[in-house]
């Protein structure tokens, strides 16, 4: 109870009986004791969390008495009167006295002896006198007079001279007999009555103050109502549908309103927490480049924030027109208009489709027939080897087609007979699209346009070539060795011929030329391919060269150039003119994932981060992160682990060397988190982004020359030594484990909500925590096993654990591959996505270990409000539920379970939660149910 509304019944009191000393202060005084402070209970607002805020308990309501008035004052009279009453008058009959309560009535002993005897002349003798000077206690007044004592009926007047006011001298007032009570016992007995009923409430009130003082105090102790905490029981709830019963569907009942609350506008095939988490991130870039940046900021933030004006200056864009392609087209060899609409030249055309490849992958950083990449050397990580393969690099440039999984327009296997109308539609579409794009091309950037019936043929062409391409590199293999064959230039070489001769055809193919060419005044770097410069091919796309040679083989040059035109010019026409934006947006609807095309402020951002992550990351990292979050990332994986650790060390199935191989590569994986140091450097952000020119009005030759730089930088690595670094953006919503570096990356962009930042470490575990979790435990899946403590790849198991190791992975592989989704009547491919199912598993185990370490040496943590009825364990595995949460159309849903290696969102859940006792027992579910099934768990790590 607030003790302020037990004073206020106190004061009512005072007020009701003035004069009266109940033995507290008066409304008016100060206090005896100052009152305790009471906190009161701090229950989250109902506007910011709706229905699930703790109930806020009222206390219980205590009228306050009524008092009436004291029976001696009924009215103030102006002059002071003492009125006596005559013997046969009753004794309520006192309250007919009017006596002022600001006046002290007194007389002198001469005076009171005048009345007695005046008494005593008209009264019985036996009448006795009550002193009023206690009960009215007041100021000093003086009586005026007492010259006559008049009879009026049966009520007497008593009147004095005027009398100076004595404190010892008393008021004198006639009681009815001896047999009648003393005036003034009564007067205490009374007082004593409502003194005692008083002290009664004082004390219930003080006990009911106390009780509900101690129940706030526990509250805000076991509540948290911290701004992260309301946040996140927030988008909790608002997620969670509680109608379904968590042993029966776990996803359902943590994600089953999250699309609702998360609509998806159109942008994305796929929607999810990692998807919100980039918006963030955009958003709070788009932020900072609109802001005003002075020339404190290094050189290439302000250049960040030219491309992203230039990007937005669509008036420059249209006044520009079409010159930058013809002026990039020139660059790589390419005519402006290809050949294929010069009849004409058909016949003996010949064409350098190598010198193109290259020029492409040197100008736009893109993949277009081959793969080559230079990285570590995957079993000697100290240096660096030239690898080759399918296409993995699509141009950076912004385009319809976002990735290289996109780009698999049509696929001629294991396409559903009910999905051939929708291929064939999506394959008209994008033909029609290449008409208009070259009719409208040809319009601006040629003096001819070509006849309708040479577009329809071209348009075919390129269409028949880009699906040809698309199905030979779909190596859609579940071989989960991870082997390379190292090539000499001539083997290689030799491999292909024979290929190309078996299909009557005469090679276009030659391997040396085209790395010759490739590295062609690259600094510091002398090939040698004879002896020591090997190329190193993955065991699955082996046949992939070869069979490329093949095809380019059989391909006229004049369709070669077209293709390669094409593929060009698309690159670049979205950095054109608005009408050309417009006509691609339009044509390219049914055959692109996304339906619906963000603001073009959005766009524009996006590209910058892509194109300048690092950069626009020093403009908006938390400067103070390195000391505050950080550290506690850090420990957070620390104490996974730790559990990981100890996990290794009670299992059974590992014999004692593999053992301890396996824990010295745990102590040995480094991790990087949140952004590199050297970030908030001003002289090394420049020198990161060196020799780069750029204008707020030219954005094509912009990102032409930051593109310009990728191939060059990779190429020129070739010759020098590897370091373990970072090697992704701060700006990327994801975390990544490196095999050759040994290494966990957790960008800075996932360490925020729905991760990150929840307000108790339950959340944070079960969330970000389940992450960090997932990438240490791929550094012992089925691939990361293979690499040692220095990011070699070799065998460091013993065969007999390695036996065992994949006999235990079999379960995974039967557990998953009879997950289907009901919808596409498709299942789950158990070995391809083996690696991340052991990694989501491993992941969330020691993550919980984790969490019950930090339990028992902090104590259990608070509770989150609207969740008071949830145990902490339950938390941790709502919290893992949540990040998964996601929304998914049909094709992208298709498109994930023929080509991922990650499940979907849902069976993710569902499939680790299944093999989690700590789950099953957390929930309390029956033996038998969906999420704890009659069945061996499945547990390795």
């Amino acid at each position: 109870m607030n003790l302020l509304f037990v004073l206020a019944v106190m004061m009512v009191a005072a007020e009701a009986a003035p004069g009266l000393d109940f033995g507290f202060p008066s409304i008016h005084s100060a206090p005896i004791f100052p009152a305790p402070v009471i906190p009161s209970p701090i229950f989250p607002a109902p506007t910011i969390i709706k229905s699930f805020s703790a109930p806020v308990i009222s206390p219980p309501l205590i009228k306050a008495p009524i008092v009436a008035p004291s029976p001696f004052i009924k009215t103030i009279a102006p002059v002071p009167v003492i009125k006596h009453v005559a013997p046969a008058t009753s004794y309520a009959s006192i309250t007919h006295y009017a006596v002022s309560p600001v006046v002290k009535l007194s007389v002198t002993r001469d005076q009171r002896m005048t009345v007695k005897r005046f008494y005593n002349k008209i009264l019985p003798a036996h009448h006795q006198y009550v002193d009023l000077n206690k009960v009215l206690w007041s100021k000093n007044r003086y009586l005026t007079k007492m010259e006559n004592v008049t009879e009026n009926g049966k009520i007497y007047t008593v009147m004095s001279k005027e009398t100076p006011v004595s404190p010892d001298l008393h008021n004198l007032v006639g009681v009815k007999s001896r047999s009648t009570v003393y005036k003034k016992k009564d007067v205490y007995k009374r007082l004593s009555i409502v003194l005692a009923i008083l002290i009664v409430i004082l004390f219930i009130a003080f006990i009911i103050a106390l009780a509900e003082y101690i129940r706030a105090s526990k509250m805000s102790k076991t509540i948290c109502v911290s701004e992260e905490c309301i946040r996140s029981a927030a988008n909790l709830k608002l997620s969670m549908d509680l109608s379904v019963n968590p042993c029966d569907d776990f996803y359902k009942f943590t994600c089953g309103r999250w699309s609702n609350e998360h609509p998806n506008h159109g942008w994305y095939p796929h929607f999810s927490s990692f998807e919100t988490a980039d918006e963030k991130v955009a958003i709070s870039v788009l932020e900072f480049l609109k802001s005003n940046m002075s020339n404190k900021y290094p050189l290439p933030v302000r250049q960040a924030k030219d491309l992203y004006l230039s990007c937005m200056d669509t008036a420059t864009l249209d006044k520009l027109g079409y010159n930058g392609i013809i002026k990039y087209l020139h660059e790589v060899k390419l005519p402006v208009m290809p050949n294929f609409f010069n009849k004409t030249a058909h016949a003996d055309f010949k064409f350098d489709w190598i010198k193109v490849e290259v020029a492409l992958k040197k100008t736009f950083a893109m993949d277009n027939f081959i793969g080559l990449l230079v990285d570590a050397d995957i079993y000697n990580r100290s240096r660096n080897v030239i690898y080759m393969g399918t296409p993995d690099s699509p141009c950076p440039l912004p385009s319809p087609v976002k990735s290289k999984n996109n780009q698999k327009i049509a696929r001629r296997n294991n396409v559903e007979e009910k999905d051939l109308e929708k291929e064939k539609l999506k394959a008209e579409a994008y033909k029609r699209m290449v008409k208009e794009v070259i009719k409208r091309l040809s319009l601006n950037i040629s003096s001819k346009v070509p006849n309708d019936l040479l577009v329809d043929e071209a348009a075919n062409v390129i269409w028949n070539i880009t699906s040809d391409l698309t199905e030979l590199a779909d190596i859609n293999s579940t071989n989960n060795d991870l082997q390379f064959y190292k090539f000499k230039i001539d083997e290689l070489q030799s491999l292909s011929d024979d290929y190309v001769g078996k299909n009557n055809l005469s090679s276009k193919v030659s391997w040396r030329r085209y790395v010759t060419v490739m590295f062609d005044n690259v600094a510091n770097v002398t090939l040698d391919l004879n002896s020591t410069d090997y190329i190193y091919v993955p065991l699955e796309e082996v046949n992939y060269l070869p069979e490329l040679a093949a095809y380019v083989s059989s391909i006229p040059d004049i369709y070669l150039e077209l293709y390669m035109w094409w593929i060009t010019t698309y690159t670049m026409i979205l950095s054109t003119t608005t009408e050309m934006a417009d006509l691609v947006a339009r044509e390219s609807e049914p055959f692109v994932t996304s339906t619906t095309y963000r603001s073009r402020s959005l766009d524009c951002t996006s590209l910058v981060i892509n194109f300048m992550g690092v950069a626009v990351s020093y403009g908006i990292v938390d400067k103070t992160f390195t000391q505050s979050i950080k550290p506690k990332v850090e420990t957070m994986l620390s104490d996974i682990k730790s559990a990981f650790i100890e996990r290794v060390k009670r299992l059974k199935w590992m014999d004692k060397e593999t053992k301890q191989a396996t824990l010295e590569k745990t102590k040995e994986m480094i991790s990087f988190i949140g952004f590199p140091e050297w970030l908030m450097d001003k002289e090394i952000i420049e020198q990161y982004y060196t020799n780069i020119t750029m204008r707020n009005d030219t954005f094509l030759e912009n990102m032409m020359a930051m593109v310009k730089l990728f191939t060059p930088t990779q190429l020129e690595s070739l010759r020098e030594e590897t370091e373990r670094t970072w090697k992704t953006d701060p700006t990327t919503v994801n975390a990544y484990n490196y095999f050759s570096d040994n290494s966990i990356t957790v960008p800075i962009a996932i360490l925020t909500q729905p991760f990150y930042h929840l307000g108790l470490e339950v959340l944070n575990y079960g969330a970000i925590g389940s992450i960090l979790g997932h990438e240490l435990t791929h550094g012992f899946d089925n691939i990361g096993r293979r690499f040692d403590k220095f990011g070699n790849y070799k065998q460091w198991w013993s065969n007999a654990t390695i036996e065992t190791f994949e006999n235990k992975t079999q379960c995974f592989i039967n557990q998953y591959g009879n997950f289907s989704i009901p919808t596409i009547e498709q299942k789950v491919d158990g070995q391809r996505t083996l690696g991340e199912n052991l990694a989501d598993n491993g992941g969330l185990h020691h993550a919980y270990l984790a969490y019950k370490n930090v339990v028992k040496k902090n104590g259990e943590e608070s509770k989150l409000p609207g969740f008071q009825n949830f145990s902490s364990k339950q938390l941790f595995f709502i919290a893992f539920g949540s990040i998964w949460c996601e929304s998914i159309d049909r094709d992208s849903l298709k498109f994930q379970l023929e080509n991922d290696e990650h499940c979907p969102s849902s069976l993710r859940v569902i499939g680790t939660l299944q093999n989690s006792h700590e789950f099953a027992e957390a929930f309390k579910c029956p033996l038998g149910s969906n999420m704890n099934p009659k069945r061996e768990r499945c547990r390795i790590w």
